[in-house]
């Protein structure tokens, strides 16, 4: 009965807040369809995240070969002269560089998400206050340039976006030690409930703080893509116009990422059941079940990778 009622008592207040901001509501809609509309007028936009993906794989690689030779570089030493065993002992400064390729690399990997999302950021602007007056084949009015993301990002923004990617980057690395340092405190208490207690509630405020940065960056990179401004300068104003209003940005999150959880459950439930049927008509398969699992991973990370062009532009839009 005590649950009954808070849930009726949570529902009328939920009614009462969407009542009282009916037009923050009409507003989050309209941004949405917007966006919608966006998304199917420009549908070379989802080739963008492909070509970041594959200057990733290259940028990868390439650290790889670097991280090798920077790992080689120390004091080789013969721990069995029988089975031909050697060993590498790092140096103080060889370890610093190990750190420092790895933070380069995070770096890197920030910095090239920044990019993808810019350029749909300025894809989205172009569109947006583009000719709408103008017949379209499509029958959709309104045109954007892609190619302006890809200009604006590496003549004028390359420096904010660096430095956004910079601030990412350093959250990143600090949870990294973080997980190390806490697994180690668990150890060391002999896996105490308050220890735990303590080491997920730092883990839980670290994750809200990264979520934080990423949501700052991502605004602070529309107002650049607007104003022309610096990183800093644009993401306090951004942070401002946010807090203004606050109503419409929740509506046009909250509706965003239902629309967003639809799409990618319904592109990973549809993948996982064409690849059931085709493993059942070409191989006789005992247990299915494993491989029908990782294709719904895969195919819901990449199908995430994708939709998220519809959360940034209707970021944008707003």
């Amino acid at each position: 009965m005590f649950a009954a009622v808070m849930c009726w008592i949570l529902a009328g207040i939920y009614v009462l807040v969407m009542v009282c901001s009916i037009n923050s509501l009409r507003v989050a809609i309209a941004v949405i369809e917007t966006a919608a509309d966006y998304f199917a007028d420009t549908k070379r936009i989802i080739f963008v995240p492909l070509l970041y993906f594959i200057v990733g794989i290259l940028v990868f690689t390439a650290w790889v070969f670097a991280m090798i030779g920077v790992a080689s570089i120390g004091e080789i030493t013969v721990d069995s002269i029988t089975l031909q065993q050697k060993d590498i002992v790092w140096d103080e400064m060889t370890t610093w560089a190990i750190w420092y390729m790895v933070f380069g690399f995070l770096w890197l990997v920030c910095f090239l998400i920044a990019c993808n999302e810019f350029v749909v950021i300025v894809s989205a602007i172009t569109w947006y206050y583009s000719d709408k007056t103008i017949p379209d084949d499509d029958g959709i009015p309104g045109d954007s340039d892609v190619r302006y993301g890809f200009w604006w990002s590496i003549r004028y923004h390359m420096g904010s976006l660096a430095f956004g990617s910079f601030l990412i980057a350093l959250v990143w690395i600090i949870r990294a030690i973080f997980e190390y340092v806490g697994e180690k405190m668990i150890d060391a208490s002999g896996n105490n409930g308050c220890t735990k207690c303590m080491v997920s509630c730092i883990r839980c405020c670290l994750d809200c703080f990264d979520r934080f940065i990423r949501y700052i960056n991502r605004n602070a990179y529309i107002y650049m893509a607007l104003s022309g401004e610096s990183f800093c300068s644009s993401a306090l104003n951004s942070f401002i116009l946010i807090l203004k209003n606050s109503a419409k940005f929740a509506f046009v999150e909250g509706i965003a990422d239902v629309f967003m959880f639809l799409a990618k459950f319904f592109i990973s439930t549809s993948t996982t059941a064409l690849s059931w049927l085709i493993m059942g008509a070409m191989t006789n398969v005992t247990s299915p079940w494993l491989p029908l699992f990782v294709v719904f991973l895969l195919s819901y990370m990449i199908a995430s990778v994708f939709i998220a062009i519809f959360d940034v532009s209707a970021n944008t839009i707003l």
